[in-house]
């Protein structure tokens, strides 16, 4: 299954000094490797030690093609594939709010980082502090921002160095991957190899053609339903419990990847996503209109639009219609991460989005400063533009702009102690304290219930402490 170099092995680990690498832990690497297919433990500790921006990241590029072999190896049962995809996901995943609504260019990125290792690191950091301050929008803000917070370690260039060989190791391994999206044991039951890998290769849109043509042969998403051959059933009990039945539609996290990946000229694969959009399935028919916004933007057919509002008034929500479709990549939920990519839309998806960010302020504590200062982008601007108290004192807010800010009025007294949010609040001039923020916005704020959420928050917070935080805790308690 080594597609790349015909039917070579790729494993490059024997003589790698890991612990030079990766000080913390490094040496357990090998080992680690060898177990990570079968092992949640090694898994966790292996991202661990490996994850960007962790110091031993700069180990991570000569892992990668160990990992895919692990992965693609038909020694590998098929119910044990998606450990060493969902750590290659994580690895190129890592800051995934830099990825939405816009991909990155690979050209530019091999740029930025040639001249961040060429040159003296506190040049680097100034350079970092003007891009961020001048950002023209949120999504370039994080960027630097996160660039910035990468370059105050010692060996920061390095592993900004190491974050780009990573992704381009794995971007060279796209044909042995595509490979995982075939058969009926990489393509059904839970935690299935089709799926983890789907998402691996949305985020990879650099072999955006070879990984449109794969994922539209094997899911058949361009055949309407009822030309597609009926699916195999299993044969026996081990097939059952190692596949399931493969139902011969397409993944919702094939659908995507193809709105990362296809390409707006590409007709067919616009027909199919829309026989998938207007189809029976729930979530496949949410995943298709998303996926349609994505690929087209700007002219994203009205409908795709309507569908994604209908499908998020279901009982499942945007919430878990995301779930269910998008992965859980570093910090950021599912949601979180389609809320960020529904903006290539612009104007068109405003509504829409603005739709679904109430519930994401008062919902995702960890990304609460980050989809704030999207939803000021959206009704006040760029924080770049610089802003006033007077301004604020003096405008008269359109109902779009209310909405926002009365959302973030409502929010419990603990989320004005998040020293990030508030500074978001700060950045458009707006105050950083509950009681002033309601005065300026018209909302009468309530002390007793503030008093009660205060008191209450040290019971809520128990539960909290006790959830998974690692890599596994992320992927399935984070809302999978």
């Amino acid at each position: 299954m080594n597609a790349t170099t015909g039917n070579e092995a790729h494993d490059n680990t024997e003589n790698v000094d890991w612990a030079a690498l990766a000080p913390e832990g490094g040496e357990r690497i090998p080992e680690l490797l060898e177990q990570v297919a079968t092992s949640d433990s090694a898994l966790s500790d292996l991202h661990d030690i490996i994850h960007f921006p962790a110091p031993g990241h700069r180990a991570a590029p000569r892992a990668v093609d160990r990992l895919v072999d692990i992965a693609t190896d038909e020694a590998t049962q098929p119910v044990d594939r998606w450990r060493p995809l969902s750590l290659l996901l994580e690895l190129v995943g890592a800051h995934a709010e830099d990825r939405f609504p816009q991909h990155r260019d690979l050209d530019q990125w091999r740029d930025e980082v040639a001249w961040a290792t060429s040159n003296d690191a506190e040049k680097v950091r100034a350079q970092y502090r003007t891009w961020m301050e001048e950002a023209p929008d949120e999504q370039q803000y994080h960027r630097m921002r996160n660039r910035l917070a990468v370059m105050e370690a010692d060996d920061g260039a390095e592993l900004l160095r190491a974050e780009l060989d990573t992704y381009e190791a794995v971007l060279a391994r796209v044909p042995d991957l595509v490979a995982l999206l075939h058969g009926g044991a990489n393509r059904g039951g839970l935690d299935r190899a089709g799926e983890w890998v789907s998402y691996l290769l949305g985020f990879l849109p650099a072999d955006a053609e070879r990984i449109s043509a794969e994922i539209t042969g094997a899911s058949q998403v361009l055949l309407a339903k009822d030309l597609r051959p009926a699916p195999k059933a299993p044969t026996s009990m081990r097939e059952v419990m190692t596949q399931g039945l493969d139902s011969g539609e397409p993944l919702p996290a094939e659908l995507f990847a193809l709105g990362l990946v296809a390409d707006p000229s590409d007709v067919d694969t616009t027909v199919g996503l829309v026989h998938q959009m207007a189809g029976g399935n729930l979530y496949n028919s949410f995943a298709a209109s998303v996926a349609l916004v994505l690929i087209h933007g700007e002219n994203t057919p009205r409908e795709g639009l309507r569908r994604i509002g209908r499908g998020g008034g279901t009982s499942m929500g945007y919430e878990g219609l995301f779930n269910e479709s998008w992965p859980h990549c570093g910090n950021r939920s599912p949601q979180v991460l389609g809320f960020l990519a529904l903006g290539r839309a612009g104007d068109r998806a405003r509504r829409l989005r603005l739709d679904i960010l109430p519930g994401l302020i008062k919902g995702e504590e960890d990304s609460r400063a980050l989809v704030t200062g999207v939803g000021l982008e959206i009704v006040l601007g760029p924080r770049s533009r610089g802003y006033t108290v007077e301004e604020h004192a003096q405008a008269d807010y359109d109902e779009e702009t209310l909405k926002v800010l009365w959302a973030i009025a409502e929010l419990p007294a603990s989320a004005w102690q998040d020293e990030e949010f508030t500074a978001t609040l700060s950045a458009w001039a707006l105050p950083d304290n509950a009681e002033e923020f309601c005065a300026l916005v018209g909302v009468e704020s309530e002390p007793e219930a503030a008093e009660e959420t205060e008191a209450a928050a040290p019971q809520r917070q128990q539960p909290q402490q006790q959830a998974p935080t690692g890599i596994l805790g992320r992927l399935f308690g984070g809302g999978r």
